[in-house]
């Protein structure tokens, strides 16, 4: 078992992922509760994409070993990605017990208590996990060796999903979490910095620390938090509205007791600031759908946002979404809908020939008038890496629904339309050319 588990070690050190894998599985056909077989897989398949299976193998590991640290660690750290709250909670409490100073386990606990809004616990833990270890190391990885990078997050979430866009097998990503950075710690220098933190309007707490931060550093930084705290709805709203061709909706910033005396007319648009995919984000048609609506938001703030209505002559709702790297735009994807909140994921498209006309010739499919639209919001936001969603009105003019750096790349999967995986890999390699060439200072 121990030349075995070796030479696993020295596939995976070689950057032979898929042979480590399977020698990693062979261990344990024979001992299925060798821990460094267990823990080395399940690390191994979680940055290869498969986080589920590398969660259960962690899990496997803490059932054979529920004394080893690392094995609850590694486990609460799978679940925390998970957004199961309550199980990371338990199995870092459990980390503690075995050691009460793990780094690892405080860090983590300070995650989730920032998350549920319980600050003082959140601090506590953070004293102890990140005075002295403030930086995150990314997991070693087998094969040539990476670029590290240093991602700014934020603990409450609202980051950008650098997981879709970025090469593990090429980037090695530190991560420092803002809402507990100190002017006092030490972080050693980096190629490059990668302000991850995409929602002004949930960390905009975070983004400050983040901008205090970069102003004491010499490296170059993808996303300049000043850039993304200027990101806000309202901000967007007042600052967009002006370019020529584009049609922002108003958006007001409301108390939640005054929102029935807002100027907007009905029907008109309703959310919770902070939020995405659709979520807490409601269309009031008239005064009597307001206090069910108000019942069902949270948060004392609310936005209210003009409904546009562009609806196309079949009835469909559209929106269109390109994605900035640099000073480039990226067309990435196009989704249909009978109803008039539109993603993607739920989007109804029995013929995707349009969509496929948007990814291989934007300029044909909106006109070079949109497209030159586009380009004068991209300059405006000042962001390297973000997204914009809209739609076409009758005239051609770009009505705008979302601009900034939180809008995701969803992976198409290998029996997406080729023009859809083409349009996937575009923004990677992309992502890729822009990080060497500012980490190498040829930007």
């Amino acid at each position: 078992m121990d030349a075995a588990f070796r030479e696993a070690r020295a596939l995976e050190a070689a950057g032979e992922q898929a042979a480590a894998r399977d020698a990693y599985i062979a261990i344990l056909a024979t001992d299925p509760t060798h821990l460094g077989a267990l823990t080395n897989l399940g690390t191994l398949l979680t940055y290869s994409g498969y986080k589920r299976a590398g969660r259960l193998a962690y899990a496997q590991a803490v059932t054979a070993h529920p004394r080893d640290l690392r094995a609850r660690t590694n486990l609460a750290a799978a679940l925390l990605d998970a957004d199961e709250r309550d199980e990371a909670i338990a199995q870092y409490d459990a980390a503690l017990e075995i050691d009460p100073h793990s780094v690892d386990a405080h860090q983590g606990l300070a995650l989730l208590h920032a998350r549920a809004g319980a600050w003082e616990r959140a601090r506590a833990h953070a004293r102890v996990g990140f005075s002295d270890h403030p930086v995150r190391r990314a997991p070693a990885r087998g094969g040539a060796r990476r670029t590290p990078l240093l991602l700014l997050v934020s603990a409450l979430g609202g980051n950008v999903d650098t997981e879709r866009i970025l090469d593990v097998d090429r980037f090695a990503c530190d991560v420092l979490v803002a809402e507990f950075y100190e002017p006092s710690m030490a972080v050693a220098a980096y190629p490059l910095i990668f302000n991850a933190i995409g929602d002004a309007e949930r960390c905009a707490e975070a983004l400050v620390r983040a901008q205090q931060f970069v102003e004491r550093r010499r490296e170059r930084t993808i996303n300049a938090p000043a850039a993304i705290l200027a990101s806000t709805r309202v901000g967007n709203a007042a600052r967009l509205g002006k370019i020529p061709g584009l049609r922002v909706p108003r958006t007001l910033e409301v108390e939640r007791a005054n929102v029935a005396a807002t100027p907007l007319v009905f029907p008109f648009l309703l959310r919770s600031p902070g939020y995405h995919t659709g979520e807490h984000f409601l269309r009031i048609d008239d005064a009597d759908a307001l206090p069910a609506a108000l019942a069902e938001l949270p948060g004392e703030t609310l936005l209210a946002i003009e409904f546009l209505d562009t609806r196309r002559s079949d009835g469909a709702f559209e929106k269109y979404r390109v994605l900035i790297v640099g000073e480039r735009l990226f067309p990435v994807h196009l989704a249909r809908s009978q109803q008039w909140k539109v993603h993607y994921f739920s989007s109804q498209q029995e013929d995707d020939r349009a969509e496929r006309a948007f990814l291989t010739d934007m300029n044909g499919a909106i006109g070079a008038r949109a497209v030159a639209t586009l380009e004068r919001v991209r300059a405006a936001l000042g962001i390297d890496y973000g997204g914009i969603d809209f739609a076409l009105d009758a005239d051609g003019n770009v009505v705008l629904f979302e601009a900034n750096a939180t809008m995701n790349l969803f992976d198409p999967g290998a029996d997406a339309a080729a023009e859809r995986r083409a349009a996937f890999a575009a923004v990677r390699s992309a992502v890729t050319a822009l990080l060497d060439a500012y980490a190498s200072d040829r930007a």
